[in-house]
């Protein structure tokens, strides 16, 4: 079995576990692997899918601080132009433009934080739906073995 056809079956699980549930998901993920694969290479197919899962587990891990990434160079680039903005407040001529430059900073500012703890959720569900994957893998190997 391939790369990409246990790729796929992953895919599969992970987008019917988030919309139909965890028993639904996991009958048609063990179909479709034992109606693509035959069943002298099951056993082959349920380690490629442990391992490849665990490929993925670890580089959601890497994934997982919120800390690194683009939104937090925005969020920072957000910081000091608030900065400049307060900046502009206390000049008498440009307090028009600081107080514009202020209220955009805050509404992009509060949509970085918005997507930040949104990705950083979605990584932990990630996460946890990869273990299921991973135990489901490994009770097919007992049940084969």
């Amino acid at each position: 079995m391939s790369k990409e056809t246990v790729d796929e079956a992953i895919d599969m699980y992970v987008k019917e576990r988030m919309s139909k549930g965890k028993e639904k998901a996991s009958t048609h993920f063990l179909a479709s692997l034992y109606l693509k694969e035959q069943s002298e290479g099951i056993i082959e197919c349920m380690r490629r899918v442990r391992g490849l899962t665990r490929y993925y587990m670890d580089l959601t891990k890497v994934m997982l601080n919120p800390f690194k990434g683009p939104e937090v160079a925005w969020l920072f680039s957000m910081v000091n132009i608030a900065v400049y903005a307060c900046f502009l407040l206390s000049v008498e001529e440009q307090r028009l433009l600081g107080i514009a430059l202020l209220s955009g900073t805050l509404v992009n500012g509060g949509y970085l934080i918005h997507a930040m703890t949104r990705k950083w959720c979605d990584m932990h569900v990630m996460l946890a739906i990869y273990d299921e994957i991973v135990q489901i893998a490994d009770h097919e190997l007992e049940t084969l073995a």
